[in-house]
């Protein structure tokens, strides 16, 4: 009496310390096997009562074992997955560090010559992790899931995500010339290429091409309704070109027209997509600061509608703030 508290059907330990002590008298070595095994057998319950909450005891108790306490290789594969299904939940609730920790703790249960025999599960915790690394700013981190992708990819399409989290990052971190650079290798490996020169010349030329290919819609309602991308490497070149011209902006003026171009005839030739509308507004601009006032605000007006259709929130802050100026 004292030590232990009975609550229902239900004990629990009368203080803190005594929780404390209790748990110190237990061996090092045997405390991550106990950790373990009561997560495991939290599982099949959190399940059955599709219990989030009681889900992530289990893993968190499972890692706190970590692979020490495996008993067999199959189960590495079993708490590899199962850290994916609970760090992508942790990820929905935007809660991005708890999913860091279950995705690194996931790749922890990975064995050696994983990218060979568990080439997807590899693939896509390390994706994963690589997507919270951005978003926490942890350039480090980023750095080594990327190196890892990159080096094991069996393709370009697999090692995209992480050449675009790169990308994002290092231009989070204000390392826009670094970022600018990837930028345009990854472009070219999609088979974009950008021209070498920038100059006021090879500006009115694109407009004036650009301008040609608007004339096959006869309607704003007709653009804003076009066909939307569905090619996928199309639609990785899109996101590269929205962080190009929106690093352009910022270090390199004279380049950005181009770049702006690009994005609206891809969105011509191949359909629209959630980039599209950061293009047309900067088209809108660009008229605009060229002297035509009225076809600029056209184009900013078509980038908003289509804004509000099927812009990304990656795009949506600068697509508006941009659009503001003129309007």
């Amino acid at each position: 009496e004292g030590v232990l508290d009975k609550v229902n059907d239900s004990y629990s330990f009368g203080h803190d310390r005594l929780q404390e002590a209790a748990y110190n008298m237990i061996p090092p070595e045997d405390r991550c096997v106990l950790h373990f095994k009561y997560g495991d057998a939290l599982v099949p319950r959190s399940l059955e009562l599709q219990d989030d909450g009681l889900l992530f005891t289990a893993a968190s108790q499972i890692n706190r074992g970590g692979p020490a306490a495996l008993e067999d290789a199959e189960q590495a594969v079993v708490f590899a997955n199962l850290n994916l299904t609970v760090g992508r939940k942790a990820m929905e609730m935007s809660d991005f560090s708890a999913a860091y920790s279950f995705f690194d703790n996931g790749i922890s249960f990975l064995r050696k010559k994983h990218w060979e025999e568990h080439y997807d599960l590899s693939l896509q915790l390390f994706e994963s992790a690589s997507n919270c690394a951005v978003v926490l700013g942890d350039i480090t981190s980023l750095k080594l899931l990327s190196d890892q992708i990159c080096t094991f990819a069996k393709s370009l399409e697999d090692k995209l995500n992480a050449m675009y989290n790169t990308v994002s990052a290092l231009a989070y971190g204000s390392q826009l010339p670094e970022s600018v650079d990837k930028c345009i290798i990854a472009l070219s490996q999609l088979g974009e290429k950008l021209p070498d020169s920038y100059s006021e010349a090879d500006t009115k030329v694109y407009i004036a091409q650009t301008q040609d290919m608007l004339k096959g819609f006869t309607t704003d309602q007709e653009l804003i309704e076009h066909k939307e991308m569905d090619e996928p490497n199309k639609i990785m070149a899109m996101k590269f070109y929205a962080r190009l011209e929106i690093s352009f902006h910022m270090t390199k003026v004279e380049a950005q027209p181009i770049v702006t171009m690009k994005i609206v005839q891809l969105s011509i030739t191949r359909g629209m997509n959630p980039v599209s509308p950061l293009g047309f507004t900067y088209f809108g601009m660009l008229l605009a600061r060229l002297g035509d006032i009225l076809e600029g605000c056209r184009y900013v007006r078509i980038g908003r509608k289509l804004l509000d259709g099927m812009g990304s929130k990656e795009v949506a802050g600068e697509g508006i703030a941009i659009g503001t100026q003129i309007m």
